[in-house]
């Protein structure tokens, strides 16, 4: 779920008429072409899904929202913010729930809330 009514300030919010703005962005990993030249726009307000097979590149884009991938080609900004370059900015105002485990395997509680900026005390975790 993208939480589009968060705003560091008025202004911010007045400026930004789409949360997800994806232009011509491409990658590959190795000779496989996972993101082809790909641009989507979700307005403020708007509800998106993503649908396709296995290997589609629905992940692959999804990271790229995240920050969690850097695009090879074209660019990605989500609340008018990169995902690379400010991700405290993004995350803070989103959230993401994969089939997968994305965390490294090692990492403990303890230590991933602090890093999502969360209150909770996980010492007992």
């Amino acid at each position: 779920m993208i939480d589009t009514t968060y705003s560091t300030s008025a202004a911010t919010s007045d400026r930004i008429s789409s949360v997800i703005e994806i232009k011509n962005v491409s990658r590959q990993f190795g000779k496989k072409l996972a993101l082809d030249n790909v641009s989507l726009t979700v307005p403020r307000g708007g509800v998106f899904g993503l649908i396709g097979g296995n290997g589609a590149g629905k992940t692959t884009l999804l990271k790229h929202v995240m920050g969690m991938l850097k695009a090879q080609s074209g660019s990605v900004q989500v609340f008018g913010m990169d995902p690379i370059a400010q991700p405290v900015g993004v995350l803070s105002r989103m959230g993401y729930l994969s089939e997968e485990r994305d965390l490294p395997s090692l990492i403990r509680m303890r230590k991933f809330v602090p890093f999502l900026g969360g209150n909770a005390h996980a010492q007992d975790c």
